[in-house]
């Protein structure tokens, strides 16, 4: 691929690969538009299954772990502490990557396998192994604050944003 530069035609150098395996990331449209998820595998060429367009696999978390307080009981938070997974192909201009990675702790790319994404009871049990993996990973106790362990804590956090609408932007300017 070459671009034009002050009338001469350069070689353009090929973009650093950030969007690797492990990296978190923010979906941007479709159903899950908002959550978060991890890069399993990515495709650049694009060339799988009638896709032509650079995509990825990712697992994400649809339904995030409640919030845990010291007084309540320990069945009260192992209910509050499950997570409901997805596993999706998405495309590149669908994500926003983050700064966090979440390495070797969450070991994804066994659980999760192409060929099981083709028939639905084989991703279902694909589903209930990463919500395992997810539910442990939430629920582990954490003795050192590293950037592994930040990386997960933000992971497992729901992103908070509000919608503002041209009625609630005029009431909270104060000019209606």
């Amino acid at each position: 691929y070459q671009r034009r530069v002050h009338g001469d035609f350069k070689k353009r150098e090929s973009m650093v690969k950030f969007l690797k395996p492990g990296r978190v990331v923010v979906l941007l449209a479709g159903r899950h538009a908002g959550k978060k998820a991890v890069i399993v595998k990515q495709m650049d060429e694009g060339v799988k299954k009638g896709r032509k367009f650079a995509h990825c696999l990712v697992a994400g978390i649809e339904k995030y772990p409640r919030k845990v307080t010291k007084r309540m009981g320990a069945k009260k938070i192992a209910k509050r502490s499950k997570v409901r997974p997805f596993v999706k192909y998405i495309n590149y201009a669908h994500l926003m990557p983050t700064r966090y990675i979440l390495g070797a702790e969450l070991d994804l790319k066994t659980q999760i396998k192409e060929e099981d994404m083709q028939k639905k009871d084989t991703k279902e049990a694909m589903k209930k192994n990463v919500k395992k993996l997810f539910e442990e990973k939430y629920t582990a106790p954490v003795a050192a604050k590293d950037e592994k362990s930040v990386a997960a804590e933000y992971f497992f956090k729901k992103l908070k944003f509000q919608i503002i609408t041209a009625q609630s932007y005029v009431l909270i300017r104060g000019q209606g």
